[in-house]
């Protein structure tokens, strides 16, 4: 005997809840739009409204709200959410897995990164990755730590690379629920212009920096967080912010003013109008990390990733 519950059809009536729908739903809520989540899934967008609809018919609730702006949750939604992320990771990892155990070696590493991962380790192991597993295909997002340990978390990124400091936490509450491997060993230094009385200082202060134009990072970046801690009784004179490193350096490079920087980025680099004084700090040990979300099952291309980030982490 089979118990079907009002609402359902069977197989042949083709109206029980898909995949499919559940993936259409968390990339329009995701994305806050029915066609950028039509653009990013390669499928039409009538095609994704009807099946969100036809999700909506076979739940009983209205999981989204249409407006001007876009798609937003609905209460429903929100509540709802975390089991659609959670069935369509499911789905995405059983499909993986039949795949490897087929031969066929297929996968997605979906990966949030800094510009320091970018710019370090990363080139050399998805060049591995890609070699050992022609058909894995990488989805990358390229921001701040803040966006990429929050990727991770929502489950939107598989593996996050982010920027870590010795003492400080960009998301405290957040931290316990993620597993670190540190990787790549920086520093961070004050980037100021060549002839700078600062330049070729070795016994640097935080006092220096009174009166001092500044460049700020974006204030979703760990360097901004550890810049304002520097700043701490210090009377600072802000006159430029962007979350772009190299638009930093030029600022700097051109005499606006000074800005702190990471010697992962290549951008990062003394001479051509540009001096480096080392910051005399314990929290100016920058790492690359590679950050996972604890007790979650992997897939086979993820467990490979993270298997050559850690070897090519040794000999870096």
């Amino acid at each position: 005997m089979v118990i079907q519950q009002s609402g359902d059809r069977d197989s042949r009536g083709g109206n029980a809840m898909r995949f499919a729908q559940l993936r259409y739903l968390e990339a329009a809520l995701r994305t806050g739009s029915f066609r950028q989540a039509a653009k990013e899934l390669d499928i039409s967008q009538p095609t994704i409204t009807n099946q969100v609809q036809r999700l909506e018919e076979d739940l009983g609730v209205i999981l989204v709200t249409r407006g001007t702006k876009g798609v937003r949750p609905t209460y429903a939604a929100d509540r709802i959410m975390p089991h659609v992320v959670a069935a369509v990771q499911a789905e995405r990892m059983l499909r993986e897995e039949a795949s490897a155990i087929s031969g066929l070696k297929l996968g997605t590493v979906r990966l949030g990164t800094v510009p320091a991962g970018s710019q370090s380790i990363l080139p050399t192991v998805v060049k591995r990755l890609l070699t050992e597993f022609p058909n894995v295909r990488f989805e990358v997002d390229e921001g701040p730590s803040k966006m990429v340990v929050r990727g991770v978390l929502s489950g939107h990124f598989d593996v996050g690379l982010v920027t870590r400091l010795p003492g400080i936490e960009l998301t405290p509450a957040e931290d316990a629920l993620i597993h670190h491997i540190d990787l790549v060993a920086g520093r961070l230094v004050l980037s100021v212009p060549e002839g700078h009385r600062l330049a070729g200082k070795d016994d640097f202060e935080p006092a220096d920096l009174e009166g001092e134009a500044l460049i700020f990072p974006a204030e979703s970046s760990i360097l901004r967080v550890a810049f304002e801690r520097m700043l701490e009784g210090v009377e600072a004179r802000i006159v430029y912010a962007t979350p772009n490193a190299e638009a930093a350096q030029a600022m700097v490079r051109a005499g606006v003013g000074i800005c702190m920087a990471n010697t992962l980025l290549d951008s990062t680099i003394s001479g051509k109008g540009v001096a480096l004084v080392p910051l005399p700090f314990e929290w100016a040990r920058a790492s690359t990390s590679a950050i996972v979300r604890k007790d979650e099952a992997r897939s086979s291309a993820v467990q490979a990733f993270l298997r050559l980030l850690r070897e090519a982490a040794k000999t870096y």
